[in-house]
């Protein structure tokens, strides 16, 4: 676990190479990813989870689909043999959404599950020296508002320095602790707690709380911009501020509907998800069929180009090759969300 960019799937890579890799600031981890491995003599499940700064989904929605899933695994009575959670030690100070990661990850792990967690650092070559960067993990480890409360109660910070082979080691450590963990998010919901009754939905509830505080100020502002731009008969400047309302009106609308998501208990939940699941592999089913017929149709297009005019055709050419690139992500995206849908057990999982 860890904030967009800190390195979860490049750290599953070193065992699964097929985890996609992202290189920007968009998260490219946006559900759930399961990857088998052989650790020792051993094999383990690799659960890939997406953060909660992720670019294309709400806060909501990720609690949705990590909370789903654990769910899944505490009902399969398969548990977690530890927990990863990721850092870059590059970061001179920990941001807005490090802390609401971080506030995240006590919420959904709990107290309990802490001796169980490997606080890593990782990307230690964008630091500027091993001195500075000691430092700054001095004061993770140190600082209350950080990891000191965590280390504490046993959680222990590795570095993610070496690759593969330091990868290795701090799943190899998880191992051979010989525990297995359920976290509180698992006992509240077990226990008929719906999602928003939950630590972890109540840390989402208050953010969401001061969201919509800010845009119901920036509302009321726009208001009254709005009859001033009126009064002075200025119709662009009303527009423009008409559009900026808008928007802000959607926000608000989609947080009520996200505060809604997250009133369901666990079977609820897990009906929920199955369903969207489902849509997510219809949709991406129909895209690769309609991509399969524009390659179809290009392709004989091509051939008629070629007869008549080579920079058309060149053209064209280009055209089918990017088109196929994008049907071979819409089928690896269908195979993903094929492979979600059925419920891997395990004797083993980190996450």
């Amino acid at each position: 676990m860890g904030v967009t960019g800190a390195g979860k799937t490049t750290f599953i890579s070193h065992f699964a190479p097929g985890a996609m890799v992202g290189h920007g600031l968009e998260s490219c981890t946006q559900e759930v990813g399961i990857h088998a491995a052989v650790v020792g003599r051993q094999r383990i499940y690799l659960i890939d989870t997406p953060g909660f700064d992720d670019t294309r989904r709400s806060d909501t929605d990720v609690l949705r689909e990590v909370a789903n899933w654990l769910n899944a695994s505490y009902r399969a009575r398969i548990t977690l043999a530890g927990i990863v959670y990721l850092h870059r030690i590059g970061d001179n100070r920990m941001s807005g959404s490090a802390m609401k990661n971080l506030r995240m990850f006590r919420q959904l792990v709990g107290d309990a599950a802490l001796s169980c967690v490997v606080l890593a650092t990782t990307m230690w070559s964008m630091v500027p020296s091993v001195e500075e960067g000691a430092a700054r993990e001095h004061e993770l480890k140190t600082n209350r508002q950080f990891w000191a409360g965590m280390v504490d109660k046993g959680s222990v910070v590795f570095r993610q320095d070496a690759g593969a082979a330091s990868a290795r080691r701090i799943v190899q450590y998880l191992v051979a602790q010989r525990q297995r963990v359920t976290l509180t998010i698992q006992h509240e919901m077990a226990n008929g707690k719906t999602l928003d009754e939950t630590s972890a939905g109540r840390e989402v509830q208050a953010e969401m709380e001061a969201i919509k505080m800010r845009h119901k100020a920036e509302l009321a502002e726009l208001r009254t911009e709005m009859a001033e731009a009126r009064a002075a008969h200025d119709k662009q400047t009303h527009e423009e501020l008409a559009a900026v309302r808008a928007d802000l009106e959607a926000k608000l609308r989609r947080d009520r509907e996200d505060r809604d998501k997250m009133r369901v208990g666990l079977e609820q939940l897990r009906i929920q998800r199955d369903a969207e699941l489902a849509r997510e592999r219809d949709e991406q089913a129909t895209r690769t069929t309609e991509m399969n017929e524009r390659i179809y149709n290009l392709k004989f297009e091509l051939e008629a180009q070629r007869g008549r005019n080579q920079a058309s055709a060149e053209i064209k050419a280009m055209e089918l090759k990017l088109l196929q690139q994008k049907a071979d992500n819409e089928r690896m995206r269908l195979q993903v969300a094929q492979v979600r849908a059925d419920a891997e057990r395990s004797s083993c999982s980190v996450m």
